[in-house]
């Protein structure tokens, strides 16, 4: 894989079919992943490898967020939020309001079979809210980091991850595969810091976020209730055997 932009112009340029291969490549592990914000269709466009990635023993990924995702006015059918402190197209989903189709259906059983209020949960969400220094701070930034035992992979641009920002805006992103930019923990250097030494001093500042997120947003919402609802229901050939 050699370095190149990533600017959404074709399929083969897509931060979509990006990460779709590097959640494929063979000895990746860990996946961490930092965005502005984040909603579920985009998550549905890289879900079928996602859960393939997971099912491996010994994966994870991390996923930084710089804001609760509720949703804002201008993406409600019917408004009902208004947010003083951010913009009205500032995070790009609301689950309560997501259609129930197949696709987002599938993101969601995927979250739900993964993400887990326990510390070795194999998705684990954090928000970020405050720096080093404990003042309020936005995350504005948009990094994708993949490291394997003999490889790594760091994204940087300006790609979220929502579907736009996935494969719809004209985004432009730099991808770079020299294992010692990218996945090196410390290089000794406080001027100098790779993907995963920038990316651990964020997540260190962090708050976790998976209890809050199941018990408040995810299972209470009606896509979740349905994928429940389909996942309990027999099979014909269950019921047989049941009789």
């Amino acid at each position: 894989m050699n370095n190149t932009l990533i600017d959404n112009s074709t399929q083969s340029l897509s931060m979509q079919e990006t990460i779709s291969n590097c959640l494929t490549t063979d000895d990746v592990h860990t996946v961490s992943i930092a965005t502005g914000y984040w909603d579920m269709p985009g998550l549905a466009l890289v879900v079928d490898k996602l859960e393939v990635f997971l099912k491996k023993e010994g994966t994870k990924l991390r996923l930084l967020i710089g804001k609760d995702p509720y949703v804002f006015a201008n993406q409600l059918k019917k408004p009902k939020v208004k947010s003083p402190l951010f913009p009205d197209d500032y995070i790009k989903t609301d689950i309560n309001d997501l259609e129930l189709n197949d696709e987002y259906m599938h993101a969601i059983s995927c979250l739900l079979d993964y993400c887990t209020p326990d510390e070795d949960s194999k998705v684990e969400i954090r928000v970020y809210r405050t720096n080093a220094n404990e003042d309020a701070q936005f995350l504005h930034s948009k990094c994708y980091i993949f490291v394997g035992e003999n490889n790594a992979v760091g994204i940087v641009g300006s790609s979220n991850f929502t579907q736009k920002g996935l494969n719809g805006n004209a985004e432009l992103n730099y991808m770079e595969t020299d294992w010692m930019r990218v996945a090196v923990p410390e290089t000794g250097n406080p001027n100098q810091k790779s993907h995963v030494m920038w990316f651990e001093e964020k997540w260190q500042q962090s708050q976790p976020w998976n209890k809050t997120f199941l018990e408040q947003i995810l299972r209470p919402s009606p896509i979740a209730k349905k994928v429940k609802e389909e996942a309990e229901r027999l099979s014909p050939y269950e019921i047989y055997i049941k009789y």
